[in-house]
C-alpha cells in the first residue's frame, strides 16, 4: 500500500512524463521530406535533339542509297528493252482453245487454204491480259509459208466483241535448237495492257532479236538487237 504522498508522486511523475507512442508519431508528421533529383529539360531537350539529327542522318542515307539502286536499275532496263525472263510457247491444237467455227474463220481471213480442212492443224497459244486474251495462232502449212518464212497471227477475244487481229507477220523457222522462235516477255514499262512478243530470228552474223509490244491497238517493233554466235564473226 502507497501512502497518499506516494500516490500523488507517482501520479504526477505519470502525467508529466509524454507518451512515447505520441512522441513518434509526432516525430514522423515533422519528418524532413525526401528530395528527389528532378530531370533536367534542358538534357532532355538536348538528347531527343540528337536523336533527332540521327534518325534523320539514317533515312538520309538511306534515301541516297534507294536513289542510286533506283537509277541502276533503270539503265539496266533500258538496255535490255524487255525484261530477261521469257516464257516459251507451247503449242496445241487451236480447236482446243477456240470454236472450231472461229478457227475456220481465222483460217479464211488469213490464207487460200480451206478452213474446213485446215482447222484441224492448226496450232494455238494463249495468255491473258488486261485487255483480253490473247491467242497466237500458227498455221502449220506450207500453204502459208514463202520465201520469208511462215504467218503467225495473233487474235485478241475479249467478251461480247468478235475477236480482232492485233499481230500479224512471217517468221523464218530455221533456228538452232535452243533458240526458240516465239517467246512471251512483261513489259517493263508496265504501260500495256498484253505482255510483249520475243521473236528470235536467224542473221548472217547470229541472231536477231525482235520485240514486239502492245500498243493498245496491235503490236508493234518495240526493239532489236543482234546475238553473236561463237562460230559467226561480223565482217
Amino acid at each position: 500500500m502507497f501512502s497518499k504522498k506516494q500516490q500523488l508522486t507517482s501520479g504526477s511523475e505519470h502525467i508529466g512524463e509524454p507518451p512515447i507512442i505520441a512522441a513518434n508519431k509526432k516525430l514522423l508528421l515533422f519528418s524532413q521530406p525526401s528530395h528527389k533529383e528532378l530531370p533536367n529539360p534542358a538534357s532532355n531537350s538536348l538528347n531527343n535533339s540528337r536523336s533527332r539529327v540521327s534518325s534523320f542522318l539514317f533515312i538520309g542515307r538511306w534515301f541516297r542509297f534507294g536513289v542510286v539502286l533506283f537509277l541502276l536499275l533503270s539503265v539496266l532496263l533500258g538496255t535490255a528493252g524487255c525484261t530477261p525472263s521469257a516464257t516459251t510457247i507451247s503449242w496445241t491444237p487451236a480447236t482446243r482453245l477456240i470454236p472450231v467455227e472461229t478457227v475456220q474463220g481465222i483460217v479464211a481471213e488469213n490464207s487460200d487454204l480451206n478452213p474446213q480442212n485446215s482447222a484441224s492443224n492448226v496450232l494455238a497459244w494463249a495468255v491473258n491480259g488486261q485487255a483480253g486474251r490473247l491467242v497466237i495462232f500458227y498455221f502449220n502449212s506450207p500453204g502459208v509459208c514463202g520465201a520469208g518464212g511462215c504467218l503467225y497471227a495473233g487474235y485478241l477475244f475479249r467478251k461480247n466483241v468478235p475477236p480482232h487481229r492485233v499481230f500479224a507477220s512471217y517468221f523464218n523457222e530455221n533456228l538452232p535448237p535452243n533458240k526458240p522462235l516465239l517467246q512471251v516477255v512483261s513489259d517493263p514499262s508496265e504501260t500495256s495492257d498484253l505482255p510483249c512478243l520475243q521473236v528470235q530470228q536467224p542473221s548472217q552474223n547470229g541472231i536477231r532479236q525482235l520485240f514486239y509490244c502492245f500498243n493498245g491497238r496491235q503490236y508493234q517493233l518495240a526493239n532489236s538487237s543482234l546475238i553473236e554466235l561463237p562460230n559467226k564473226t561480223v565482217p
